[in-house]
């Protein structure tokens, strides 16, 4: 039989859900200031003092949302970074090398264009990064820092360079970007190719064509020959 005591906590982690998400949406369609808690309370079906109750202030509920969504990328991007740091630590021949950064950043583009990635939660994160605050040093530790540094490591190899080396720590930091660039420009993207819609074919069909350009940019820092 469920007590009340665990029935009250099991309904208080639904209503702070559902504020996070609604403050997650709204925060990154209109910002913080534009934002009011009157309009995070409605959107959550909830009452105005649920925020203060739950969260404090509307600051606090931020750095929530900020939480929540690199709590989203941290486990979705899991699997992949977990496969690059091991592979990657098992070899230093440097094709298979490239192979693997490939196939991570194939599939960091797969999950940025995902329909489960709403386009709210990306303006969250550019927003998130002009203010420079609490809710962009969450992002960024938890997701962008790892990443990077675990994909600056195996460029550096392929490169055959420290990890500090700038040329080595600008070319990872482009690679990765040059494909979140997809995600944040998804409407001049469509519109480009004629696409009414995202769909997971769609993807397939944009990464076959980007696939050879990225292994080029990674051979020719390896000064390895391009294949046909």
């Amino acid at each position: 039989m469920t007590s009340p005591r665990s029935t009250e906590a099991s309904r208080g982690a639904l209503a702070r859900e559902r504020m996070v998400l609604a403050a997650l949406d709204l925060f990154g369609r209109h910002g913080f200031d534009a934002t009011t808690t009157r309009m995070i309370a409605q959107a959550a079906s909830m009452n105005l003092g649920a925020i203060p109750y739950y969260f404090g202030t509307k600051e606090d509920l931020y750095a929530e949302a900020a939480g929540h969504l690199a709590s989203f990328i941290e486990q979705a991007q899991a699997g992949p970074l977990a496969r690059l740091r091991e592979q990657s630590a098992l070899t230093s021949n440097v094709p298979q090398l490239i192979d693997m950064v490939v196939a991570f950043l194939l599939s960091e583009t797969r999950l940025l264009l995902a329909d489960k990635v709403p386009s709210s939660w990306v303006q969250f994160f550019l927003r998130a990064q002009t203010e420079h605050g609490e809710a962009f040093e969450r992002v960024f530790a938890q997701v962008v820092e790892p990443v990077q540094q675990c994909l600056n490591e195996v460029v550096a190899r392929i490169m055959q360079r420290p990890p500090e080396d700038f040329h080595a720590r600008t070319l990872s930091f482009f690679l990765l970007h040059q494909f979140i660039c997809l995600r944040l420009a998804d409407s001049v993207l469509m519109r480009r190719l004629q696409w009414d819609a995202i769909t997971p074919q769609r993807v397939e069909q944009l990464l076959d064509v980007l696939t050879p350009p990225l292994r080029a940019q990674l051979l020719s820092a390896a000064n390895l020959p391009s294949t046909p």
